[in-house]
């Protein structure tokens, strides 16, 4: 009898341990889970929403108007070609910085890098307010940026803007900011364009936009040339 009752402690404790180890594994898991949906959503470089995490932010705008802006920098390629691509993040992070600044307290607002030098910064707004948005974009770079020691660049940006009504299609308003963004840059960057409410959004093409920029701007340059 007594060596069950010294027994039995030793057994309780094994418990314990046992329960403690399957809770920190379990924590473990979870940290790690949400750091892989982090690291999903997030763009490596600047920290900022990537596509996923745009469209995941937009999701939440479902019901609710809100204005939407797509930012394509002017000049960055020459950034990257002079001084080299570590330069070009460095240009890339700074920017990334202003513009979430520049959204800094508002409720629900997203800021996204989709890719090369492409941004997106989208907000709920039940009065239009796409135009104060995009100016802000343009502010934000306004000031130069040092990319290397003793180098310092000024970038300016084609900014489309929209206010999108509640129901309209995500894909379509995308589409309609980027025709004006594309518009700015048609006409040699460095301005904003609002997409007028009275025109229908465009319908959604498939092919690749940087290819379709590429097509515009081989037209603008015929266009000079003539």
């Amino acid at each position: 009898m007594r060596a069950l009752k010294i027994l039995l402690p030793a057994v309780g404790a094994l418990s314990l341990v046992g329960h403690v180890w399957a809770a920190q594994v379990t924590r473990s898991q979870r940290t790690r889970l949400a750091q892989a949906r982090r690291a999903a959503t997030t763009d490596p470089l600047t920290g900022l929403a990537n596509r996923a995490g745009l469209a995941a932010a937009l999701d939440e705008f479902e019901g609710e108007s809100y204005d939407l802006v797509i930012a394509d920098l002017d000049g960055f390629k020459p950034v990257n070609d002079t001084w080299g691509h570590a330069a070009g993040d460095r240009l890339l992070v700074e920017i990334a910085r202003r513009l979430a600044e520049s959204l800094d307290g508002v409720d629900d607002a997203v800021v996204a890098r989709l890719g090369g030098d492409e941004f997106v910064l989208a907000s709920p707004s039940s009065v239009p307010l796409a135009h104060y948005l995009g100016a802000e974009v343009i502010r934000a770079l306004a000031e130069p940026i040092e990319v290397a020691d003793g180098v310092s660049v000024t970038v300016t940006a084609s900014v489309g803007a929209i206010h999108a009504t509640a129901g309209e299609d995500r894909d379509r308003v995308m589409a309609a900011a980027d025709a004006a963004a594309y518009e700015v840059k048609l006409r040699g960057g460095n301005g904003l364009v609002e997409h007028c409410p009275l025109t229908a959004l465009p319908e959604v093409d498939e092919r690749p936009l940087l290819r379709m920029r590429e097509l515009a701007a081989l037209t603008h340059a015929l266009e000079v040339a003539a």
